[in-house]
């Protein structure tokens, strides 16, 4: 394996491993064609339907099947499922979920243009289309506090055998379940596949329509000394007021338990050592559950005070119950596997305490036989949570797309959130790409990164959010343009969604990179205690912090060359799909909603970091100096967006140009240091652009006004000589450079053609 020095920037400051030739095979992925996907995609959808369509509904102890289309995003395996379903599963009852709301209307608006019937279920927070500013539930703050602790909403809100809403009468979200609103297959967002149909509706199938996984898995942490305390939600007294022994002994059997357990954990003994059988886990977590039977639960006909006081009451025990449970659960399960040593449980310290924390997964509720449409789809990841995959289609094709790569920094959450002058840096890069893309292709700018990094994006430009929601902010942002480009983020929001279809240029900033317990505690919930198969864990260092090894991981280059980056991989082979469907596939999902193969024109998606894509061929690998405008050129790119042109004059600069030269004292100081050239400026610009900037010379019409040189964005030498006197008003004398000055310009500009204005890497470098 070749190794280099890690490289430095102009401070000195290492900059992160960077591309090296590989000894490896070049990875080459076999694309499919595009004038063959959609017909092989029918085929094989058709195949699915037919063997899906005919399977019954499975027990409850048995594998739910399932039939995967994993093909590339905007391949078009979601539309050509809604057709088929229309001839496979017409007038049989069938589910479809997507991630959003969005996304379902999108989805069963298209299969009412193909002849369907489609009905979308809202969901009870959602806005009540008939009346925008109510929710579909009258009583949104006490259902969601309802649900978080498991209770049936239909029967303690809305109705039951006994009693009735308040509201049920004019209830939103009851009314889209009555006979002449639910015609035709049923669509309804992914997060529903974690809850019993609501009308007892019996799907013959479920297509899901990107992941979902995730949402599978819970974590639980519990404190040690709450653990350990009697549990005073269990009764030891019959309705009658007799105090029975049996349950008083259980109970005193159950906190005996609890303190042998915690007092293993800290002393760091193996907790499946203690002298318990996986019956009597299986038995504690039974007493556990068994205080929900003297909890009582609201009723509909309760008034809103009364509802809430259950709540409060109910919230103090129920939770507990559950998580409680969930530790002697956890315990049985690997006794039952014969284990000696328990991965999904175990003794960490948060926020100041020590807690127990319990990973646990959740296959599906429902049995229906299933079609997921996942481009992303991890058979061991499916297979964990009970699927069986009876059928597997891949297909990947080829984006129509530049690639551009940083390959010299990892742009980690922590540089982007705490590096101010990191994300400045990259707002010149926007500000760059977004007037290449008005002066080229004018599709847009979409910038991609964390929700969190992001959100410092906004706040750097001066945006508040105090007070408001999470939704709130998150629908801001999503909503306004900033720097001249629509921003996103990883994870739900990018999924599916064809809103950005016709943007021609995308960049990605950084990645997302899981904390390592956080990626490892998907790894315990998934595979977590199998018998006799450990799962392998990264060891603290001596700081106590857990850092991810480096490991090789190759580009896939479009000229074919073999070259690689070092790059922090997990250790264990399961653990490390998990990390790629988080890390590596996020970015390519987001990239996607260009819908790069189906595109007419080339795109360009520019990767800023230092990470491989899967099925994104790379074009140009360029260090993150290289790739960054100078200030000069930064400065200029913002004047010609804010006011169409730029002076070259150090008062001129600053007033075009004051967020990258905000006084006379900075464009001094860089021009005795570097100089403020035009000819230099130039060449950090793409062809097209510098093909429509002029230099022309201009006196203003003010005292003490000398003749300075700017650069104006204009069609022809005439109009820019007009646009001058229009951006900085009336002038004195104002003419172009001549031929020999803007040819010597031009040519100095030039660099080969190169689009980002630096030289084109070699291949050693």
């Amino acid at each position: 394996m070749s190794t280099i020095n890690p490289p430095r920037d102009p401070a000195g400051r290492f900059g992160g491993q960077g591309v090296y030739p590989a000894e490896a095979p070049a990875p080459a992925t076999m694309f499919t064609k595009l004038q063959d996907a959609e017909p092989h995609l029918r085929t094989t959808l058709s195949t699915a339907f037919a063997h899906i369509v005919g399977l019954d509904p499975v027990p409850e102890e048995a594998r739910v099947p399932a039939a995967v289309i994993a093909a590339s995003p905007g391949a078009g395996k979601s539309r050509l499922a809604r057709e088929l379903l229309e001839t496979f599963a017409g007038d049989k009852p069938v589910v479809f979920h997507a991630p959003t709301l969005a996304l379902c209307e999108e989805a069963a608006d298209h299969a009412r243009e193909i002849g369907g019937a489609a009905h979308v279920i809202r969901g009870r927070f959602a806005t009540d289309p008939e009346e925008p500013d109510q929710q579909m539930c009258r009583k949104p703050a006490l259902v969601a506090r309802g649900i978080s602790l498991g209770l049936n909403i239909r029967e303690s809100f809305c109705f039951n055998d006994k009693a009735r809403c308040e509201f049920a009468g004019s209830c939103a979200w009851l009314r889209q379940f009555e006979p002449d609103r639910t015609v035709g297959h049923r669509y309804m967002a992914t997060s529903y596949l974690g809850y019993p149909d609501s009308d007892g509706y019996d799907g013959a199938l479920r297509v899901v329509d990107e992941t979902f996984w995730a949402q599978q898995l819970s974590f639980v942490t519990i404190g040690i000394d709450e653990f350990r305390l009697p549990r005073t939600f269990m009764k030891h007294f019959t309705r009658r007021g007799r105090k029975e022994e049996s349950r008083v002994k259980a109970h005193a059997e159950l906190i005996g338990a609890a303190h042998a357990l915690v007092d293993a954990l800290i002393a760091g003994r193996p907790p499946l050592d203690l002298p318990y059988s996986a019956a009597d886990y299986r038995g504690f977590a039974r007493l556990e559950y068994s205080a929900q039977a003297d909890i009582s639960a609201p009723t509909p006909n309760q008034t809103e005070t009364e509802q809430s006081q259950l709540l409060t009451c109910a919230e103090d025990a129920l939770r507990h119950v559950s998580w409680y449970a969930s530790v002697w659960t956890s315990l049985a399960a690997a006794k039952e596997a014969g284990r000696t040593t328990i991965e999904r449980l175990r003794l960490i310290r948060a926020n100041g305490r020590m807690v127990i924390r319990v990973c646990r997964k959740h296959p599906p509720d429902h049995r229906q036989p299933m079609l997921l449409l996942d481009a992303d789809a991890d058979p061991e990841i499916l297979g964990a949570l009970e699927i069986d995959l009876q059928r597997t289609t891949h297909m990947v094709l080829r984006p129509n797309a530049e690639v551009v790569q940083v390959h010299d920094r990892r742009m980690t959450h922590g540089s982007l959130l705490q590096g101010t002058n990191l994300r400045e840096a990259w707002r010149r890069v926007i500000r760059r790409e977004v007037l290449s893309d008005q002066v080229e292709q004018g599709g847009g700018v979409l910038v991609g990164a964390s929700r969190k990094v992001v959100l410092k994006f906004f706040e750097d430009a001066g945006h508040a959010f105090g007070g408001l929601s999470d939704d709130e902010v998150s629908r801001f942002m999503l909503e306004t343009p900033l720097h001249g480009a629509r921003w996103l983020w990883f994870g739900g929001r990018s999924l599916g969604t064809n809103r950005y279809r016709d943007v021609s240029t995308v960049i990605v900033i950084g990645r997302e990179e899981l904390p390592v317990d956080a990626l490892e505690d998907r790894g315990r919930a998934l595979w977590g205690d199998r018998a006799g198969v450990d799962l392998e864990f990264v060891a603290p260092g001596e700081d106590g912090a857990l850092r991810l090894p480096d490991r090789e991981v190759l580009y896939e280059m479009s000229d074919g060359s073999a070259k690689a980056v070092r790059l922090p991989c997990h250790p264990d082979p399961l653990i490390r799909r998990v990390q790629r469907q988080t890390r590596e596939l996020a970015t390519r999902q987001l990239v996607e909603r260009l819908r790069l193969a189906r595109s007419e024109t080339r795109k360009r998606v520019i990767l800023g970091c230092n990470m491989p894509v899967p099925g994104l061929p790379v074009d140009e690998l360029v260090s993150w100096e290289e790739f960054c405008p100078t200030r000069p050129a930064a400065a200029l790119n913002d004047a010609l967006l804010e006011r169409g042109g730029m002076r070259l004059s150090d008062t001129g600069i600053v007033e075009d140009a004051p967020t990258v030269f905000p006084t006379l004292g900075a464009v001094k100081s860089y021009r005795k240091r570097e100089g403020v050239d035009a000819c230099a400026i130039l060449g950090a610009l793409s062809p097209r652009l510098r093909g429509q900037l002029h230099l022309v010379h201009l006196q203003e019409d003010r005292s003490y006004a000398r003749l300075c040189k700017a650069l104006v964005l204009a069609e022809s030498g005439g109009e820019a000589l007009c646009s001058a006197e229009t951006i900085w008003g009336p002038l004195k004398q104002c003419f172009g450079a001549g031929a020999d000055d803007t040819r010597s310009a031009r040519a100095d500009a030039v660099l080969g053609g190169h689009r980002i204005g630096t030289p084109p890497m070699s291949s050693s470098s």
